[in-house]
């Protein structure tokens, strides 16, 4: 089945647990898909199966981009491309254990915030600087208007994860 050029699978595709690896990849690679599209899906499924937690973090980024102006009903801004090209370029670099803490959720100024489940320390992302606010063991903690980089905001994640 095909819609404005978008293959669309016509029977829905059900995951059994006790499939191996070896038949799902047998069962992608026998879709009438691109290549580079089994290869996209191979690569998505060994991500979900060995690293859940930065699956789930790819998967929220995905959702954020997809937001509009006016995504709360309030007036909220789309997250900028730039915040989402910073976020991808931490995603890039980190492991599984950095994003299990961590909840991802748009800001309504166009920005991301991160927030930790464990510590409560709270990381807002911007297109150029982040800013950073933890309270650990009664210290505070915290700093704005700092230079982003992928390694240091994934340095401060891990401290305060």
């Amino acid at each position: 089945m095909e819609d404005n050029g978008v293959k669309i699978v016509s029977e829905p595709v059900l995951a059994y647990s006790g499939a191996s690896y070896a038949d799902v990849m047998e069962y992608i690679h026998s879709l009438h898909i691109s290549h580079a599209d089994k290869e996209r899906v191979a690569k998505r499924l060994a991500l979900e199966v060995s690293q859940p937690a930065l699956s789930a973090a790819y998967e929220r980024i995905d959702h954020l981009c997809s937001l509009k102006n006016n995504w709360d009903g309030r007036g909220a801004l789309a997250i900028s491309p730039k915040i989402i090209k910073n976020i991808k370029s931490v995603l890039l670099i980190s492991d599984n254990a950095d994003w299990e803490h961590w909840m991802i959720a748009p800001d309504t100024n166009a920005t991301i915030g991160l927030e930790s489940d464990t510590t409560g320390a709270v990381i807002s992302l911007g297109a150029y600087e982040y800013s950073y606010f933890a309270r650990i063991d009664g210290v505070r903690h915290g700093e704005s208007h700092i230079q982003f980089s992928p390694e240091s905001l994934l340095e401060l994640m891990r401290k305060f994860g």
